[in-house]
């Protein structure tokens, strides 16, 4: 390794074999003498308030384990031992740690920290507050946090400045990277605290902002701190710029929406296509009152469908998962529900270059190949889907499909119902839903269901039940989005793993157990540049498609954005986020 110049607040250093920033393929786009990111405005003046809102309640400050929910906003406490930007796909950079330094052998890390590196209390952040903190989260942390940090397999402090990292594998070049993103949290301070049943404790923190009041189901409150230790450091410059952040709650988003029409709060990142084609008055769209914005958003999309939980017995073979994915009129929903606002989901990387083209690739061929593994003979000849129903009649034409394969894989129609012909068990199924707005996406498709001769009930629950449902699999069907970046990796063995398929908590909502994907997620993490992993990835991602172990929605690729006009924001947007965290206030 070379010895490289350290910018770290100003202060110029040398450091051998350590990196202030890295990336996993490439080089990271700022280099060592940046002062600011480019989306930032380093003379944004602070001051003011920003108000956002969430839906449903809060019952915890502890986002890292798999009790309770949550409040919004808590990772404004915390800061990392590096940091990403949000103009480029997987560059970090030194925060916390002011220099990386990854062994030869690529078996070991070692961060080294900052010297500067202060909780909100003023203490320092040493080495034992890292280490402390890695191994409170293996012992207690939210299954996502165990298995992302799977190849991990022990830290030990070297002093009190230097932390290093030990690996299972030379095979997982993303670890280096995940191990950045590790908050820091403070030994003395939890010494003799139950991490895993925190609940309303207040934690420390070294991030910006500190929480200053809340009432469980109204609002949380932040303020910012004004010795926030890194306010000048190059990755903090020009961020964090309002004196209070505050998430207010409503109940429901029918609520939510009229409270930001009397101004409530401030900003709304519109989901609903409707709301957003016909429910903003036009009396307050205009300036010094309400702005609509529709935002360049490239980074994927992921997938959000209806999700099957193939643990259960009705949803184990593929060929009734496809026929009853067949049920989803999409083109009709889009075009009466959604003013054809968006598009359909394609693959489980929308909007990326990661999906899977439609048809396989020679270099595709060769990894599979390489896998030894038994795939049919369709799913190497069929193509992708990516034409759906245009009309009534081709969408009819596809129901006669869907009734035939059920039939052929044993469910047959008596008395009006589709039942199974050995056992005579009906195939019907309960979906289970948190937001009252996708009953109306759902009842055309319970009626396209029922002329198959199966029953979904809708099951609508609040938040709280929803999220321990989900924890528990307790569910026959579910609506999920699996969030994925433009460098994918460890976080794909709690999405799709054999061995998240058990653990409850885990994002494994589908029960996926198979060896094929197993093995492209081993191929993924262990690629030596981003051409083989794109191939990797176009692989599993052709395999998630072909096992319909969703149905998928739909998409976009833009944020719709209003707020009031209260704000100044930089000229440059990032390209991988809406950049909200770089507005002020304006004077």
């Amino acid at each position: 390794m070379k010895k490289i110049l350290l910018i770290l607040i100003g202060i110029p250093l040398v450091f051998a074999d350590c990196k202030s920033a890295i990336s996993t393929y490439g080089l990271p786009k700022y280099n060592e003498s940046f002062t600011h990111f480019s989306y930032a405005n380093p003379n944004a003046p602070k001051g003011g308030k920003l108000v956002q809102h969430n839906i449903g309640t809060f019952d915890s400050f502890n986002q890292f384990v798999s009790k309770g929910t949550p409040a919004a906003g808590l990772g404004l406490m915390y800061d990392t031992l590096m940091v990403g930007s949000s103009d480029e796909p997987n560059a970090m950079y030194g925060l916390v740690a002011k220099c990386i330094d990854v062994s030869d052998d690529k078996k070991t890390v070692t961060f080294i920290l900052n010297p500067d590196a202060k909780f909100s209390n003023g203490t320092p952040i040493k080495s034992s507050d890292v280490a402390f903190t890695f191994n409170l989260l293996m012992k207690y942390g939210d299954p996502t946090l165990q298995h992302y940090y799977h190849d991990v397999s022990y830290v030990e402090m070297d002093g009190e400045d230097r932390v290093k990292f030990y690996f299972k594998t030379d095979q997982n070049s993303e670890l280096p990277q995940i191990l950045g993103q590790l908050p820091v949290f403070s030994k003395a301070f939890w010494s003799g605290k139950k991490f895993e049943t925190s609940q309303f404790l207040i934690p420390l923190g070294s991030g910006p902002y500190t929480i200053s009041t809340y009432q469980p189901g109204k609002f949380i409150q932040y303020t910012r701190n004004d010795n926030y230790w890194a306010k000048d450091h190059p990755t903090k410059k020009g961020l964090y710029n309002f004196d209070i952040m505050r998430w207010d709650y409503y109940m429901n988003d029918t609520v939510a929406f009229e409270a930001f029409k009397s101004h409530e709060y401030d900003i709304r990142n519109e989901f609903s296509s409707k709301l957003w084609a016909t429910g903003y008055p036009e009396e307050l769209v205009q300036p010094n009152k309400i702005i609509k914005n529709r935002m360049i958003n490239r980074q994927p999309q992921g997938m959000q469908g209806f999700v099957f939980n193939t643990r259960r017995h009705l949803f184990k073979d593929r060929a009734v998962r496809e026929a009853i994915s067949k049920a989803f009129d999409f083109d009709w929903t889009n075009k009466n529900l959604f003013y054809s606002q968006y598009q359909k989901s394609y693959s489980y990387f929308n909007n990326s270059e990661l999906a899977a083209p439609q048809t396989l690739s020679n270099a595709e061929k060769e990894i599979f190949n390489g896998l030894g593994a038994q795939l049919s003979d369709d799913f190497f000849q069929t193509p992708l889907a990516r034409s759906y129903p245009r009309n009534e009649q081709e969408f009819r034409v596809r129901l006669i499909k869907a009734d035939k394969q059920l039939t052929k894989a044993g469910w047959v129609i008596s008395n009006g119902r589709r039942v199974h012909k050995l056992t005579r068990q009906p195939l019907d199924f309960e979906i289970l839903i948190v937001m009252p707005a996708f009953e109306r996406v759902l009842l055309p498709f319970k009626q396209n269901l029922k002329q198959l001769g199966i029953n979904m009930d809708i099951r609508l629950v609040d938040p709280s039940q929803f999220a321990d449902r989900l924890r528990q699999f307790d569910y026959d069907m579910t609506i999920h989005t699996y969030v994925v970046s433009l460098t994918p990796g460890n976080e794909l063995r709690d999405y799709w793993h054999s061995s998240s398929a058990t653990v409850k908590g885990s994002q494994n909502l589908s029960g996926i157990k198979n060896p094929v994907v197993d093995k492209l997620i081993a191929n993924i993490i262990q690629s030596k540049d981003r051409a083989e992993m794109i191939q990797n990835i176009h692989a599993l991602d052709r395999v998630l498609m072909w096992e319909y172990y969703l149905i998928p929605q739909w998409y976009i690729g833009s944020y719709r954005v209003a707020y009031w006009d209260k704000f100044s924001m930089p000229s440059v947007q990032p390209p991988y986020d809406i950049g909200i965290d770089a507005w002020w206030s304006k004077q």
